[in-house]
């Protein structure tokens, strides 16, 4: 993965094959880069001035510097209208920049600071480089002609003293290491990925990283009671699995023993069951495993970063196929929590797994609070898009830490309510609760289902059915390639991070 480096350092000494500037539309004040050699200066200037470059978001002009220095080439990059220039921003132009660095078959690349120098500033350019350069060519022959060129190193420069801003990106460097890493195993083909390579997946990453590790197999889990993470997987001849990493930082002090416990859904290919779905872009569903991805790549990037809180993931793995061993609608099914759920569509799975996940993770840790992520209803992109996930908790302070956090990160969330009204239409006739409430509020009922299992403990439920892929309405961000996108990696480690200091009241 390319490495990005932070250099207080005038940019008529930096040695690089490109430097990347960033110009504010209609902004015609060059006055930052009148180190250049006068003859480039002028001819920027006049390209500014001129007006055939006007800084429009997103846009780029290269400059020849014919020798006039040490760069070789100049890139002018948009930065959009001042006034509407985020973190956001900056990590798309960012990424933007890496892109093009590619496109020239660039080694490496420079960047001056795209604005006013902050840590956040610093973080997003890092990110939108890191991971804007993300590509999943495991299944290219290694001779292949279209496969992208590799950049090595990526430098910010910046008008300060670098070591404070170094360690900024070196933390990023490892959070987008751990994104990358989601990513990696959400593009697997379900071929390739059932769920014990998924399992063994977590084995390597907890021998790495020093995490405590434990694989709950088919027939532990039917002594367990774990009865719908049996009953999802029983039509497939890839056995079920139940993953469960530990970090502990050995931090003891207020409210630090009591862990954070983190779900993720990893079905690693859902046909639906016997309530199959239609065959177009059935193939998509290899990525409904990206919650248990997100979750496992959250435990890499604490224990990378040796992050003071602790931390359980725990990640229901199954595959849900059609067969004669199926689970049928209209099965009554008894959970590990005990309660009893009649089925009355074999497509409404993740719950069904993650409420197993859920009730046995309360119970067996005694989590401060609990985040559960999961590819969970296509009602959420009907509500909300392709580009904002949902989310729905029992915890309001919980819920505003996320949604403020997601806002930094670009992984926007947005809140859905969880009224009472909600939980009436998941009421059986049968049994305790069913696992579907009917099409209108589809993403809330199917909270509402996993509400029943978080034991009065502060929990948030995220949906990233719309976000966790590209797919269908997504919006353009240089920073996501096509495929899996590690959605909430970002965000759940800014909690932790932000979780190591005390919070306001």
């Amino acid at each position: 993965m390319v490495q990005v480096k932070v250099e207080k350092a005038k940019i008529d000494q930096k040695q690089t094959s490109l430097l990347v500037i960033g110009v504010f539309e209609n902004e015609h004040d060059f006055s930052q880069s009148k180190e250049l050699d006068p003859i480039v200066f002028a001819s920027i200037k006049e390209t500014l001035e001129n007006k055939e470059f006007r800084g429009t978001f997103g846009s780029s002009i290269l400059v020849y510097t014919l020798g006039r220095g040490p760069m070789k080439k100049i890139m002018l990059l948009g930065l959009g209208k001042r006034e509407k220039f985020t973190d956001e921003s900056a990590r798309i132009c960012a990424g933007k920049a890496a892109q093009k660095a590619k496109e020239l078959d660039a080694k490496e690349f420079s960047m001056l600071q795209f604005s006013n120098l902050d840590e956040g500033l610093v973080e997003a350019m890092t990110e939108g480089v890191a991971l804007a350069l993300y590509s999943f060519d495991k299944y290219k022959a290694s001779n292949n002609k279209e496969l992208p060129a590799k950049i090595d190193e990526a430098t910010i420069l910046i008008n300060s003293d670098s070591p404070k801003f170094q360690s900024i990106a070196d933390r990023a460097n490892l959070v987008v290491e751990a994104v990358n890493f989601a990513r990696d195993i959400a593009n697997l083909p379900p071929n390739d990925c059932p769920p014990a390579q998924l399992a063994s997946i977590a084995m390597s990453l907890a021998q790495e990283y020093g995490l405590k590790a434990q694989v709950v197999d088919r027939y532990e889990l039917e002594n367990m009671g774990m009865g719908g993470i049996v009953a999802v997987g029983k039509g497939s001849n890839n056995p079920s699995k139940l993953i469960i990493l530990e970090y502990n930082s050995g931090v003891l002090g207020e409210g630090q023993q009591k862990p954070y416990l983190l779900v993720g859904k990893a079905v690693t290919f859902d046909t639906g069951g016997i309530s199959i779905k239609p065959s177009e872009k059935m193939d998509e569903m290899k990525f409904d495993k990206c919650g248990g991805c997100t979750v496992l790549a959250v435990m890499r990037a604490v224990a990378s970063m040796k992050l003071a809180v602790n931390v359980v993931g725990i990640v229901p793995s199954v595959e849900n196929m059609p067969s004669a061993t199926s689970y049928r609608p209209g099965d009554i099914i008894r959970m590990y929590s005990g309660k009893t759920v009649e089925v009355l569509n074999t497509d409404a799975e993740g719950r069904m797994i993650l409420a197993d996940a859920l009730a046995y993770g309360i119970a067996t840790y005694s989590p401060k609070a609990v985040i559960d992520l999961a590819t969970l209803t296509g009602a959420a992109i009907i509500a909300l898009g392709a580009n904002v996930a949902a989310i729905v908790g029992t915890n309001k302070q919980l819920t505003d830490r996320l949604r403020k956090l997601s806002d930094k990160t670009g992984e926007k969330m947005w809140e859905l309510p969880l009224y009472d009204e909600y939980h009436e239409q998941i009421k059986s006739a049968y049994a305790d609760i069913k696992n579907i409430g009917g099409r209108p509020g589809g993403a809330i009922t199917a909270a509402a289902f996993l509400s029943n299992f978080a034991n009065g403990v502060p929990w948030v439920h995220i949906d990233i059915a719309g976000t966790a892929w590209t797919q269908e309405g997504t919006y353009e961000r240089s920073y996501n390639p096509k495929g899996a996108t590690g959605f909430g990696v970002r965000t759940l480690v800014k909690l932790l991070m932000e979780d190591e200091k005390p919070q306001p009241s």
